[in-house]
């Protein structure tokens, strides 16, 4: 809204609920963070810096190359403390619990067709597509 400061806007922003969960890029690796859900966003944070930052680095973007992308469908970034997942619940098309053998995650898929895996090990995600349903936009 005109005139809304971003705190007055942030205290409006509902939180479903935090997860300590693993982010599984599809480039690989496994990064261990918390993915918060709240009614604007998925936010995945890494709970710590890799040990190896080139890797990092080749599969987030850095916070320039991000906002010189003007924010369009890129949803993944990082400075020298932590990698990021931001996940806008307007662009989400599909949320859904898969499992690869006892391993439960769930796999939530962008207008863009990239497809974001998030593994629980073996504790149920349904909680989880749940909050994220509730979230989508249509």
């Amino acid at each position: 809204m005109v005139g809304e400061s971003s705190a007055e806007r942030q205290s409006k922003v509902q939180e479903l609920g935090e997860w300590t969960i693993n982010y599984l890029p599809t480039e690989g690796g496994r990064y261990t963070g918390k993915l918060t859900v709240t009614d604007e966003k998925l936010l995945f944070v890494s709970l710590y810096e890799s040990s190896n930052k080139t890797i990092v680095k080749a599969i987030f973007l850095d916070v320039g190359t991000f906002a010189a992308a003007g924010g369009h469908s890129v949803y993944r970034y990082s400075n020298d403390d932590e990698a990021t997942v931001d996940l806008p619940t307007a662009e989400i098309v599909r949320v859904e619990a898969a499992k690869k053998g006892m391993m439960k995650r769930a796999v939530v898929t962008m207008k863009d067709g990239e497809q974001f895996v998030f593994d629980y090990g073996m504790l149920s995600v349904k909680k989880l597509v749940a909050a994220i349903e509730s979230v989508m936009s249509g």
